[in-house]
């Protein structure tokens, strides 16, 4: 009996050790820039170094899915006439978007694991755009949901060539939240700069 437990022992042990190599979680942490686009880029045109990024992804081989969770904050003073839905407003002007998102996540590896390699991803969810202008004692501000898309480029370098190690990685993504209601699309590309650990 302690024989067919050994020769057991023996060959689940290996069979396990491989597909945890083959299946892990990555838990990432980014600095977060940000620069606005399109109709964005006509509210805030300011390029903004406030952004702070969550990460988890399930990898399986040379592909992962996951869940990412994001914070930018931009903002811009300028002296002209803005017109808001409800009102145009002209002064010295202090306007204001935090951009909060929530997206899942796909990604595609290239090279070898254990070796710094490129990545290519799309992630797609919502977004909660926060868009605000002061001017002196007025205060005018829209608050709006959004479905979106990001695809996404990245490259990530590890620190540690054994299992459970942390990775250095960057990406650059683009930002593209669909119209909602009378809020028009909103656009904006981010560079993440970040620190990940596998286990």
């Amino acid at each position: 009996m302690r024989i067919w437990t050994f020769a057991a022992a023996a060959l689940l042990v290996p069979a396990l050790a491989s597909a945890q190599g083959e299946r892990s979680s990555w838990f990432g942490l980014t600095w977060s820039m940000a620069g606005t686009t399109g109709t964005t880029k006509d509210f805030v045109s300011d390029y903004s170094l406030r952004g702070i990024g969550l990460e988890w992804r399930q990898l399986r081989g040379n592909k992962s899915y996951g869940l990412s969770l994001g914070w930018n904050a931009m903002n811009q003073e300028a002296l002209e006439t803005s017109s808001l839905p409800s009102i145009d407003l002209t002064g010295f002007q202090f306007r204001y978007i935090n951009a909060y998102s929530i997206l899942a996540t796909g990604h595609a590896y290239l090279g070898q694991s254990g070796s710094a390699r490129p990545f290519l991803g799309i992630k797609a969810g919502t977004y909660y755009m926060n868009r605000r202008v002061d001017v002196g004692l007025w205060t005018v501000s829209d608050n709006s949901w959004h479905l979106g898309v990001a695809p996404e480029v990245g490259f990530v370098v590890p620190l540690r060539q054994s299992y459970g190690s942390e990775a250095f990685y960057t990406a650059f993504r683009y930002n593209y939240a669909f119209k909602a209601g009378d809020t028009p699309t909103q656009s904006f590309y981010t560079i993440d700069i970040g620190i990940a650990t596998r286990r």
